[in-house]
């Protein structure tokens, strides 16, 4: 989000969850979420991948 420890530190709780609801709409956070198809999808998929190379 940005902001240093302190920074953070000096916020009261309702300051920082505003700041943290603010950056997660600005950032795309309002989209719906994963169905569990995607997730399943997106889970074999990942499974799938050869990790020799890591």
């Amino acid at each position: 989000m940005g902001f240093t420890p302190q920074q953070i530190n000096a916020m009261s709780m309702w300051q920082f969850v505003a700041a943290f609801d603010g950056y997660v709409k600005a950032n795309g956070g309002g989209e719906e979420k994963m169905s569990n198809a995607e997730a399943d999808d997106l889970w074999n998929w990942l499974q799938s991948k050869d990790d020799s190379g890591i």
